[in-house]
């Protein structure tokens, strides 16, 4: 096999994102899928055969972790499924969480491992823990069988969904417990946000729960009880997840005419984005649909967010995309606008999609910082996103895994993507 590839980013801006800081005129130098050295540009030796990248004026930040993403669906071809991981890296996106499995998504997990498929770095939650439909889960025993199940197949994580009965959820906790696994996701009602944080789910995705404990779907926010669960959040070492734009999209909050409008929406396929408009319409001509409550309930997710922010609660990055209006990759920008504008600063929101994904995933491998040591997912940036979040778009490439991806490739395979819908 061929000696690895070294890769010099020469005399750049580094925000290693172990603490709020930027390096100046930093030399990065990469062999194989790892970063070897980051030292002052005069002291770096750069080896003769190294690709070198010119950094001046440009920064250079982690790669960004989404914590709450989804694969294709079932069924998809296989041209969908790399459009799909590929939006996700043209936008800088180099780890995703994907939260609901499917039969063959761990073949896909190696195939991009592999290099095979060019995808962000894949850790997958198994097939949902549900009470409702076809696939619920109703009996305490059945849900024992499912986590040992899962577990023995590979799967990184399980999959809580709503509908569950306490009992059961219970059971899979206990479960999970034993054979050494996680358990992530959403609240289900008969559970509570609570019990959940008590029994160590892992990650609250979507902020679940909170206005539901909060009764906060009508009022605002009572300052004393969100105290409490903030707390209580922080205590039991729980982390959230909490893709702001979608939860918009999915309560009614959100704007059809702004939705429709997204420049990104040329990178799904129009029967797709045909079908997020037919749903969204539907669900806010429903006679029981309140826009003042949808309005309400997304101010008041704001205030959470804050507060478990301030209360020292662990912000993981997600947007839940594919999805609503939710475009892979593209609803990485959205959304850290969203959480800037909910009171957290540039630095928290990067460090939320970096070292913080880092640190939730720190069995699994090393990275989420610029630091020798750490797999090379790198993105360069032709502006600082601690003076704006907006810069995290200005793209000058995406390294992934150690392979350099320069911006001009990137649009060029954006353009044939966009071409083909």
């Amino acid at each position: 096999t061929a000696a690895p590839v070294t890769t010099a980013f020469i005399d750049v801006s580094v925000l290693p994102m172990d603490t709020e800081r930027v390096l100046a005129h930093q030399t990065v130098l990469v062999t194989g899928d790892r970063i070897v050295q980051v030292g002052p540009t005069a002291a770096v030796k750069i080896p003769a055969d190294a690709q070198r990248i010119d950094g001046a004026g440009k920064f250079l930040i982690p790669g960004l972790g989404e914590m709450h993403g989804h694969n294709p669906p079932l069924g998809s071809s296989q041209a969908y499924i790399e459009q799909v991981y590929f939006l996700f890296v043209a936008n800088g996106v180099t780890t995703v969480r994907g939260m609901l499995g499917w039969p063959g998504q761990l073949e896909l997990r190696d195939q991009v491992k592999a290099g095979a498929i060019t995808g962000p770095t894949l850790y997958l939650a198994g097939p949902s823990f549900t009470g409702n439909g076809a696939a619920a889960v109703r009996l305490p025993s059945a849900a024992e069988a499912r986590v040992r199940q899962q577990k023995a197949e590979g799967w990184d994580l399980l999959k809580v969904h709503p509908g569950l009965t306490r009992e059961v959820y219970d059971a899979m906790a206990k479960t999970a417990d034993e054979v050494g696994i996680r358990f992530a996701g959403h609240i289900p009602a008969e559970v509570g946000l609570a019990h959940a944080l008590e029994r160590r789910q892992e990650t609250v995705d979507h902020l679940d729960g909170y206005i539901e404990y909060l009764g906060a779907d009508t009022a605002p926010v009572d300052p004393a009880k969100l105290a409490t669960i903030v707390k209580l959040t922080r205590d039991t070492g729980t982390a959230v997840v909490p893709t702001m734009p979608l939860w918009e999209t999915i309560i009614g909050a959100a704007d059809l005419e702004k939705l429709l409008a997204y420049p990104e929406l040329r990178y799904m396929p129009a029967k797709e984005v045909a079908r997020w408009k037919s749903v969204y319409e539907r669900r806010t001509s429903d006679p029981k649909f309140s826009k003042p409550r949808a309005l309400q309930i997304a101010a008041n997710r704001k205030t959470v967010l804050k507060a478990l922010s301030d209360g020292g609660v662990t912000i993981l990055f997600g947007t839940d995309a594919p999805q609503e209006f939710s475009v892979p990759g593209f609803s990485v920008h959205r959304e850290m606008q969203a959480n800037v504008a909910a009171g957290l600063t540039p630095y928290q929101v990067l460090r939320s999609a970096t070292k913080n994904v880092g640190e939730y995933l720190k069995a699994k491998d090393t990275f989420g910082l610029v630091a020798p040591g750490h797999r090379a997912d790198l993105v360069l940036l032709e502006a600082n996103p601690l003076t704006d979040i907006a810069n995290v778009a200005k793209r000058a490439g995406v390294m992934l895994r150690g392979r350099w991806l320069p911006e001009s490739e990137l649009q060029a395979t954006l353009a044939k993507i966009a071409a083909g819908n």
